[in-house]
């Protein structure tokens, strides 16, 4: 037994240690903390020209919303809408709504953050420069040119911070595409298959309210000159093969494992009949450790089921 304890405390600690690193690697790649990867221009290219006006759909708002939006909804369908003993997942404990929604949630979260670290290392390492490019960066060599093409500059922009500076030449792929698509199919896969059908219109009007989500968030990134079309693209892209990933393979369709196990259940049960035993699920479904060691210690009870058994099959 301690054994197992020492084993289950180190893997806790396992997934400690690499949920930190994980996240001191997103904090260096999010805050621009080191090299910084410049990517070439034309300096009359028309696409980065434009005025740069700031997010509709901010970046606080993104991820206030990408975490609380599921276990929001998770929270509120589970509670209302299913009852307490619907968890018990077997014959030996129970699962409570609070682990499930905690289960679920914690496969979303690995997602999200999975999604977030993948999008800013194509960042990083593709890039591209925004639509407002010129006028965040204003580089130096940018001032009175033509038709050249510079793979070295120096922005000469004092506004900004310089995160706003080094951040003008991450254009792709979308991250709020990605992140807005990843958590909304999440949401209208969760509602397909875990809020009943009692009326006609609530379960797609509410899949159609999360899909908005998605629809405004990748949208406005066009309309605010943040990010070009295909940007976009890439994002939704991405972000629809993450969450595929996470509602098929993670959580199962969002099904409750007692289905499984009921199936194995009956499946044993009709074994258990073709081979002429008789098999009660109403007990317990441990045994005692000497019966198991010792098969010579049978109760009375036993002892009379088996004898009818006997005289059953004679």
């Amino acid at each position: 037994m301690s054994v197992c304890r020492k084993a289950i405390r180190w893997m806790y600690m396992l997934d400690l240690a690499l949920a930190l690193s994980v996240t001191a690697f997103l904090g260096i790649l999010e805050f621009n903390v080191g090299p910084h990867h410049q990517i070439g221009f034309f300096c009359n290219d028309p696409k980065i020209s434009f005025k740069f006006t700031g997010d509709t759909i901010s970046m606080g708002l993104l991820i206030a919303c990408s975490i609380s939006l599921p276990v929001i909804v998770m929270g509120v369908v589970e509670y209302i809408c299913h009852a307490a003993d619907s968890y018990v997942l077997n014959c030996n404990g129970s699962s409570t709504r609070t682990r499930q929604i905690g289960s679920w949630y914690g496969h979303y979260g690995i997602g999200l953050a999975a999604l977030t670290l993948v999008c800013d290392i194509m960042k990083v390492l593709i890039g591209e420069p925004r639509p407002h490019f010129l006028d965040t960066c204003k580089p130096q060599e940018a001032v009175n040119c033509t038709d050249e093409y510079f793979t070295s500059y120096t922005c000469t922009n004092t506004e900004y911070s310089d995160w706003y500076i080094k951040d003008s030449s991450k254009s792709f792929p979308s991250g709020h595409s990605a992140l807005s698509v990843y958590t909304s199919i999440f949401i209208v896969w969760y509602l397909q298959n875990r809020l009943p059908n009692r009326t006609l219109f609530l379960k797609p009007w509410l899949q159609c309210l999360a899909g908005m989500w998605a629809v405004v968030c990748s949208m406005t990134r066009v309309g605010d000159h943040r990010h070009h079309w295909w940007d976009v693209l890439a994002g939704n892209v991405v972000g629809l093969l993450f969450a595929l990933f996470i509602v098929v393979v993670s959580c199962r369709h969002f099904r409750l494992k007692r289905a499984a196990n009921v199936t194995a259940a009956t499946h044993t049960f009709n074994e258990s009949l073709e081979n002429g035993q008789i098999v009660n699920f109403d007990k317990p479904c441990k045994h005692s450790v000497k019966k198991l060691l010792n098969p010579a210690i049978v109760d009375a009870s036993e002892g009379r089921e088996m004898k009818d058994i006997a005289t059953w099959k004679e």
